[in-house]
């Protein structure tokens, strides 16, 4: 178990019980839900990354070429065998 000790002005403390109080929660309680409601954002977040014109262009070019059946397919470790020395 992980112990938080924040300080909070009066301003956030007052927002923060107004907050709580329109659930029926304590300050203490509605800060954990809130924390566990951002934890909970990020585990559910899908990262997403802008290619380049490059790649996206090699992108279409290898699915191209997999449609064709030019592309050989292999299942990791099904063609792996001990190399004797």
């Amino acid at each position: 178990m992980t112990k938080l000790q924040i300080t909070l002005t009066d301003e956030e403390g007052a927002l923060l019980s107004e907050q709580a109080m329109l659930l029926g929660y304590d300050v203490t309680k509605y800060a954990k839900f809130v924390l566990a409601q951002k934890a909970i954002e990020q585990l559910t977040a899908i990262p997403t990354h802008k290619a380049s014109a490059n790649i996206e262009r090699i992108i279409r070019k290898g699915r191209e070429e997999y449609r064709k059946g030019n592309t050989k397919t292999r299942i990791l470790g099904q063609y792996d065998h001990p190399r004797s020395q």
